[in-house]
C-alpha cells in the first residue's frame, strides 16, 4: 500500500473516531456524531401546563408531615426555604390558592400558603397555633402580601415566597423575579407553625375544599434555602422556565431542590416530582386537564 493511501485510510479512522462527519460539498464540518455511544441529551423544553377548572380540580400530595416540604420552625430558622411556581389565571376571583401544604379536613388554620388573592396580591401565609390554641382567626395566622393589582388574570407570571427564618421582616416576595417592595404584614409574628393534615397544589383543603385555583400551573418548585436575588432573576429567565436540576450561567441552587412538579406529563393524572430525590408524587383530583398554554 502507497504511503498516500495509508495516509488516507489513517485519516478516515480518525474522522470516525472523533465523530466527526465532513461534507465533501460544503467542504466543512456538518456535525458530532455519537461519541462512546453516547447521545446529545436535548433541550430542556416545556411543552405542557396543568389546567386546573377553579371549582373542583387540584393536585393531592397527600400526607407529608415530618418532611422536607413541611419543613419545621426549627428548620426554616437554620436553612431558610423558598416556593415557586408558575401561574397563568383564568379568572381571578376570591383567592386562588398556589401552596396548601399541611392542612385538610378542618377549618382551623395550618401549614403554609402561596395565594393570589382577589385584589390580584401575593399572599404568603404560615398558620398554626397560637400559643397552644388552635383557631382561624388573626392569631392564627403571619402573612406579607404584595401590593393589590401586582397579579392579573390572563398573563404568566412567575411568583415566589423567600423565607430566611421565622422572622417575618426578612420574608420576601417575589413576581416575576422582581422583589416586591412596600408590602403588607398582618397577624401573628409570633404564631407557632403546625401542619394538620395533607399538602395540596390549587387548592384550599378545609373542611369544605375552597379557593380553586383556576388556570395553569406550571413548573412548581420547593428548596431548602432562601434564594438570592441572582438566583432568582436566573430562574425567572425573562420569562421562560430552566432546568432546576442543572447549576447553569448564575443558577447554582440546584442542590437545594427537594420538590420540582414540571406539570409536563400531557398526559394522565399522576404528577411526577422531577427533584433528584423524587419523593413527592402528586395524583390529580376532579381530572385536571392539560394545556399547551407554557410560560
Amino acid at each position: 500500500m502507497s504511503i498516500a493511501k495509508i495516509n488516507e485510510v489513517t485519516k478516515a479512522n480518525s474522522q470516525r473516531v472523533c465523530g466527526v462527519v465532513a461534507s465533501s460539498a460544503a467542504g466543512g464540518l456538518l456535525g458530532i456524531a455519537n461519541i462512546n455511544g453516547a447521545v446529545a441529551q436535548p433541550a430542556f423544553s416545556t411543552d405542557y401546563s396543568i389546567d386546573l377548572n377553579g371549582s373542583n380540580q387540584y393536585v393531592n400530595l397527600s400526607n407529608v408531615t415530618g418532611t422536607t416540604i413541611n419543613p419545621t420552625s426549627t428548620q426554616i430558622n437554620a436553612t431558610g426555604y423558598t416556593f415557586t411556581a408558575w401561574i397563568y389565571i383564568d379568572t381571578l376571583s376570591g383567592g386562588e390558592y398556589i401552596y396548601n401544604l399541611g392542612s385538610s379536613g378542618t377549618n382551623n388554620y395550618y401549614g403554609l400558603k402561596l395565594v393570589a388573592n382577589g385584589n390580584g396580591a401575593l399572599v404568603w401565609h404560615i398558620f398554626g397555633l397560637n400559643g397552644s390554641t388552635p383557631g382561624a382567626g388573626t392569631n392564627n395566622r403571619n402573612s406579607v402580601r404584595t401590593q393589590n393589582s401586582t397579579i392579573a388574570a390572563g398573563q404568566w407570571y412567575h411568583v415566589a415566597a423567600v423565607i430566611p427564618s421565622m422572622t417575618r421582616s426578612g420574608w420576601k416576595l417575589y413576581v416575576n423575579g422582581v422583589s416586591q417592595s412596600s408590602l403588607v404584614v398582618s397577624g401573628n409574628q409570633n404564631v407557632n407553625l403546625t401542619y394538620s393534615g395533607s399538602s395540596s397544589i390549587g387548592v384550599w383543603t378545609k373542611a369544605s375544599p375552597a379557593n380553586y385555583f383556576d388556570g395553569e400551573i406550571n413548573n412548581a418548585a420547593i428548596f431548602d434555602t432562601d434564594l438570592n436575588q441572582t438566583n432568582m432573576t436566573a430562574i425567572y429567565n425573562s420569562g421562560t422556565p430552566i432546568n432546576l436540576l442543572t447549576n447553569a450561567g448564575n443558577y447554582n441552587t440546584s442542590g437545594n431542590l427537594v420538590a420540582w412538579w414540571r406539570f409536563n406529563e400531557g398526559t394522565g393524572t399522576v404528577y411526577e416530582d422531577s427533584s433528584d430525590e423524587g419523593l413527592f408524587e402528586g395524583e390529580g383530583v376532579g381530572t385536571p386537564g392539560w394545556s399547551t398554554n407554557v410560560p
